[in-house]
């Protein structure tokens, strides 16, 4: 059974990414509501956020990209994605800083800080094996067999990573900052799909990921803030625009034609398939 479901997912990759999209947020909304019956206590969060982060991780097994997390460079992720890095890490330190020096900043306890960061984490790593290591791969073990191809692969992973966060309609956020936060996720899709596709490293957007959130959600990490009164703050404007043209200029710079044949090797089944046309 699990073996049909492969083939016909290789076969119509495109819409199964989309079909395969639409099952998983099921999933992790019917799980949600589940563990949303445990008592709310400090431990029991912990366990939540464990098994939210266990059940991306067991479909990428289910999927068959298991060489996901032994397979890519770290070190050629990191250099490919090290100015989106320096920026990130400047945006956290200013919202810091800034928050500091202000004597009316409510700072929550130390062990919510903790569990905040935890929690940040667990998105990371179950955003990118779901969205990377998962849906991208779907489409990359079809397409990513030319410039073309490769293109087509970031660009539907980045689109179906932004329509991730339309369903935060229903949880509280306004439509405007659900609109900002759609279009800049899917460039920032964009940006990872590239650094996934450049060096198959699904650990350092795991870490880049985790540090995007936390810019993001800085104020309801450390500060007595909500998570939708943070997001609800969000708003597009033309600034914005600036930003996703640098994310796109970069994307293309990774994606440009002469490497197609590492990004190629760097796929997780590269391997699989090597093996697969010497036996034919």
């Amino acid at each position: 059974m699990v073996k049909k479901i492969r083939i016909l997912i290789d076969q119509y990759a495109i819409p199964a990414a989309f079909i395969v999209f639409i099952l998983l947020e099921f999933l992790q909304l019917g799980l949600g509501r589940l563990l949303s019956l445990l008592p709310e206590t400090l431990p029991m969060s912990y366990l939540k956020e464990s098994i939210l982060i266990i059940v991306p991780v067991a479909l990428v097994f289910f999927f068959g990209f298991s060489r996901t997390f032994k397979s890519g460079s770290l070190l050629r992720g990191l250099l490919c994605i090290l100015p989106f890095i320096i920026w990130e890490l400047l945006m956290l330190s200013n919202v810091l800083l800034s928050n500091l020096k202000n004597p009316e900043a409510s700072w929550k306890p130390w062990y919510l800080i903790v569990y905040g960061v935890f929690s940040v984490i667990g998105i990371g790593i179950r955003e990118e094996c779901i969205y990377r290591a998962v849906i991208q791969n779907i489409v990359a073990k079809k397409h990513a067999k030319n410039v073309k191809g490769i293109w087509l692969t970031a660009t539907v992973a980045a689109i179906i990573f932004g329509l991730c966060h339309v369903p935060n309609l229903f949880f509280g956020m306004n439509p405007p900052a659900v609109l900002s936060q759609v279009i800049t996720a899917t460039f920032i899709g964009l940006l990872f799909g590239a650094v996934y596709l450049r060096s198959g490293s699904i650990w350092v957007l795991m870490l880049v990921h985790t540090l995007t959130d936390t810019v993001s959600l800085a104020k309801s990490i450390f500060l007595d803030s909500s998570d939708i009164e943070v997001a609800n703050q969000l708003s597009f404007s033309w600034s914005l625009v600036i930003f996703y043209l640098i994310l796109l200029g970069f994307t293309a710079f990774l994606l440009r034609p002469s490497k197609c044949q590492q990004i190629r090797e760097s796929l997780c089944f590269a391997d699989e398939e090597s093996e697969s046309t010497i036996r034919t």
